[in-house]
């Protein structure tokens, strides 16, 4: 039942801090102390969005840039790569790292953390496959 609550709370914290923290301080006691975890969470969330948002930029112009040039057609191959790329990369870049760490490293925020790579490295993954599938 835990990893459900880090997975909730995984695609909460991203979407609202409120919210996150309304739900987190039911589940685990460590978020009732909002102060100590308002800056990770803010740094979780400002690192995913800014990730989020330059990925989606550079892939978005270079998909434009070849769609232009004609060296490929948009179709729902291409469009299931970029989503899986944009996945992918989102993960990779927007993790909170050093600056969310505690000592122990068993925070709720570091397993929201760790959690939601793994599953966005394997979601993007099976679309990947599914994309390079499809004739």
């Amino acid at each position: 039942m835990n990893k459900f609550k880090i997975f909730v709370l995984g695609i909460t914290v991203y979407l609202s801090k409120d919210l996150f923290f309304k739900i987190g301080e039911n589940w685990f006691d460590e978020l009732k102390d909002r102060d100590n975890f308002e800056d990770r969470v803010n740094v979780l969330r400002k690192s995913f969005w800014r990730s989020f948002f330059l990925v989606s930029l550079v892939i978005g112009l270079s998909v434009c840039y070849l769609v232009q040039s004609e060296r490929t057609v948009l179709d729902n191959q291409l469009l299931l790569r970029m989503t899986a790329i944009v996945i992918a990369l989102t993960a990779s870049l927007g993790r909170g790292g050093w600056n969310i760490q505690s000592f122990k490293g068993k925070t709720v925020i570091e397993r929201i953390d760790r959690g939601m790579f793994v599953l966005s490295q394997l979601g993007a993954t099976v679309i990947l496959l599914f994309a390079l599938t499809l004739n």
